[in-house]
């Protein structure tokens, strides 16, 4: 499978697909990984944590994945250096087997110094398995450079919450995966952006983590600052008892106002 693998990745260098990953795809084989300098890193704590995890993956000798470095770092720096929300990891995934330094001498001289980076150790670590899974499930692309966003896909263990799931064992612990109110949207979960062939757009992935954020930012108010209903008026702005055949007006305690029709 490596042979024809790396086959196709030589083939495919240059052309650039943005293909679509299997629904649900969380990749699993990424558990205990050790960066250039020594850190621990699995990527199931970090969704757990209800991060948003970019994966990079590189070859030493793609002329893309070279252009593309820039970015990724431009990206670790902006979002907090992997102090935040935004987590952003790098993966050399080539054949030969890289060592550390070898990793860690590419990063620095095409532009991203700073990103956690994970060689092959020798052939000890199997970053090209952890890539595969990708491949397999994202439309066997082989063309690079490759990014992926990822987030959590887990389920909903809070009772109160309209999509609890009883048994629930991957439990979201923040409730960003909860839906407490008709109409809302859980939190994007799997693979949410495919990026295969080609420079990297930063823009593209910029926007896409912008979004996420947003999403998280609107999810953790709900749960952590839920609306207190403070007053109802009409429409002559007088506060009634009475809800019957009416048009009423909900006054929320953080400025916000509902418009409702009541008809008994």
């Amino acid at each position: 499978m490596k042979k024809l693998a790396f086959g196709l990745l030589l083939m495919m260098c240059v052309l650039r697909i943005n293909g679509q990953c299997e629904e649900d795809f969380t990749p699993q084989g990424f558990i205990d990984f050790l960066d250039t300098n020594g850190y621990e890193h699995s990527l199931y704590e970090y969704l757990l944590a209800g991060k948003i995890v970019v994966a990079d993956f590189y070859l030493l000798t793609c002329g893309s994945c070279m252009s593309s470095a820039p970015c990724i770092e431009e990206i670790y720096q902006d979002y907090g250096q992997n102090t935040g929300e935004v987590i952003v990891l790098a993966f050399d995934v080539g054949e030969g087997d890289s060592t550390d330094e070898v990793a860690e001498e590419w990063a620095q001289e095409y532009g991203m110094p700073n990103v956690p980076n994970f060689s092959q150790m020798g052939g000890e670590q199997d970053t090209e398995g952890f890539w595969g899974e990708f491949y397999f499930s994202c439309g066997q692309n082989g063309g690079f450079a490759q990014t992926y966003i990822i987030t959590g896909d887990f389920c909903c263990g809070d009772p109160s919450a309209l999509n609890y799931e009883t048994g629930c064992y991957a439990y979201c612990g923040d409730n960003t995966c909860c839906i407490y109110e008709e109409g809302e949207a859980a939190l994007t979960s799997g693979v949410s952006y495919v990026h295969q062939g080609g420079v990297v757009n930063c823009n593209e992935i910029r926007n896409h983590l912008d979004n996420l954020l947003i999403e998280i930012i609107d999810l953790g108010d709900h749960v952590n600052q839920p609306k207190k209903l403070i007053n109802t008026m009409n429409l002559f702005g007088q506060s009634i008892v009475s809800k019957s055949n009416n048009i009423l007006f909900n006054v929320y305690d953080d400025g916000s106002v509902e418009k409702n029709y009541i008809i008994k």
